[in-house]
C-alpha cells in the first residue's frame, strides 16, 4: 500500500514539475525569439553600410592611385615593352599601398595597368601573365570604365580564372582629357571575409556568387566546411528562389550544421552587375539557448519535491507500518484461541481503533477487560 501512495505522488509531482517546465520554457523561447527577426533586419542595414563604406574607400584608393605620376609614367615608355616593364614595377607598388587600407589587412592579389584598348600590360604576380588580355571584351565592369563617361570608376565582383571570386575595382587613366589606359585592383573573397565582417556586426555572413545557373557559397562566418557545403546545396535548391539570392531580398528559413537560423538575402551594394549577394543569419537554436536557463529553476524545484515527497512517504509509511504490524499480531494471537490477549499499542492516530478492538474482543469472549497484556 505503502509503495502505491508513494508512486502516486512521485507521479503528480513529475507531471506537474514537467508541465510547468514545458510552460516557463515555451514562453521563455517565445520572448527571446521575438527580437530575432528585427535583429536580422538591423543587421543587414548594417552590413550594407559596412561594404558600402569599405568599397568605397577601396574605389578612392585605386583612383587615387590611377592619378598618381608613378601610373602616368607608364604609358609615356616609348615602347610597348617599355610600357610593360614600367607596369609590372607599378603594379606591384600598387598592390602592396591597397594593403594598408582600413581592415584589408594584406596586399591586393590582383593589380593590373591596361593599355588604351582595355589590353592587359603586366600584372602584379608575374611580368607576363596574362599580358595582351583582352579584359574590355572579357568584363562588363572594364568595358564600362572605358565605354562610360570620362574618369568614371566602376566597382563590381569577377571571377578571374585561378584567384576564383575577387572584389575589384576599374578606374581610367587620364591624360590630357582621353583615356590612356586603364587600373585594375582587386582583393579575393576569402574564406576570412565573411568572418571579419561577422565579427565587426555580431552576425552570421556569407557571400553566394551566381556562375550560369549555378550559386556558389564563396565565404561564411558560421560553422565549418559542412554548413558552407548545406548553404551551397540550399543555395542551388528551389526553395532558395534563383536570382533572389544576389538580386532580391527575402527572409529565410535554413537548417546548418545541426543548428536552425533565421536569415536574409540582399545584394552586394554599389555593384555595377549584380552576380554577388550576401546572406545575413541569425541563430534560433542559439537565441534559444538562455530559455533552458530560465526554466532551470522549475526542473530543480521538482527534483526537490520528489526528495521532499520521498521523504515523508517513508517517514509517514514507517510510522504507520510498526503499530498496524503489532496490531495484526495481537489479533492473530487472539484469534489462534488466546482469548485473554489484549492489544496495547500506544498511538496517537491508532490507539483508539486499538481501543476498540479490546473492547469488542472482551465483549464477545467475555474474558478480562479491554487493557490486557502486551502483544
Amino acid at each position: 500500500m505503502r509503495w502505491k501512495i508513494l508512486a502516486g505522488n512521485v507521479v503528480t509531482v513529475v507531471l506537474i514539475s514537467l508541465m510547468g517546465w514545458f510552460l516557463v520554457k515555451g514562453r521563455a523561447s517565445e520572448a527571446l525569439l521575438q527580437d530575432v527577426a528585427p535583429s536580422v533586419m538591423r543587421s543587414v542595414a548594417l552590413l550594407e553600410a559596412v561594404r558600402a563604406q569599405d568599397g568605397d574607400q577601396f574605389v578612392e584608393a585605386v583612383e587615387a592611385a590611377s592619378k598618381s605620376t608613378e601610373v602616368g609614367t607608364v604609358y609615356t615608355g616609348e615602347s610597348e615593352s617599355a610600357q610593360r616593364e614600367a607596369a609590372f614595377v607599378v603594379s606591384q607598388s600598387v598592390s602592396r599601398h591597397l594593403g594598408t587600407l582600413p581592415r584589408r589587412n594584406r596586399p591586393a592579389e590582383l593589380v593590373l595597368l591596361l593599355n588604351a584598348e582595355g589590353h592587359v600590360l603586366a600584372r602584379n604576380a608575374e611580368r607576363n601573365l596574362d599580358a595582351g588580355r583582352d579584359l574590355r571584351s572579357e568584363f562588363p565592369a572594364v568595358r564600362q570604365a572605358f565605354d562610360g563617361p570620362v574618369g568614371h570608376s566602376v566597382r563590381d565582383f569577377i571571377r578571374y580564372g585561378d584567384q576564383g571570386w575577387m572584389e575589384i575595382a576599374v578606374v581610367p587613366v587620364i591624360a590630357d582629357g582621353h583615356i590612356r589606359g586603364g587600373l585594375l585592383a582587386g582583393f579575393a573573397v576569402v574564406d576570412s571575409a565573411a568572418r571579419n565582417d561577422g565579427e565587426r556586426i555580431s552576425v552570421g555572413v556569407g557571400y553566394i556568387f551566381r556562375e550560369a545557373n549555378h550559386f556558389t557559397v564563396q565565404s561564411l562566418s558560421v560553422g565549418s566546411q559542412r554548413e558552407k557545403e548545406e548553404l551551397g546545396a540550399w543555395a542551388n535548391s528551389a526553395a532558395a528562389g534563383g536570382d533572389l539570392l544576389v538580386r532580391g531580398r527575402a527572409e529565410v528559413r535554413l537548417r546548418l550544421g545541426g543548428q536552425d537560423y533565421l536569415a536574409r538575402t540582399m545584394p552586394m551594394p554599389g555593384v555595377f552587375t549584380q552576380q554577388a549577394g550576401a546572406i545575413v543569419l541569425r541563430s534560433l537554436t542559439d537565441a534559444q539557448a538562455p530559455a533552458d536557463d530560465v526554466a532551470f529553476p522549475v526542473l530543480a524545484t521538482m527534483l526537490l519535491g520528489l526528495a521532499m515527497v520521498i521523504g515523508y512517504n517513508l517517514f509517514v509509511a514507517q510510522y504507520f507500518e510498526k503499530p498496524i504490524e503489532q496490531i495484526e499480531e495481537g489479533l492473530l494471537t487472539i484469534v489462534n484461541g488466546n482469548t485473554q490477549h489484549r492489544i496495547n499499542v500506544e498511538h496517537a492516530e491508532l490507539g483508539g481503533i486499538v481501543y476498540r478492538i479490546n473492547q469488542l474482543v472482551a465483549s464477545l469472549t467475555g474474558e478480562g477487560d479491554e487493557g490486557g497484556e502486551d502483544s
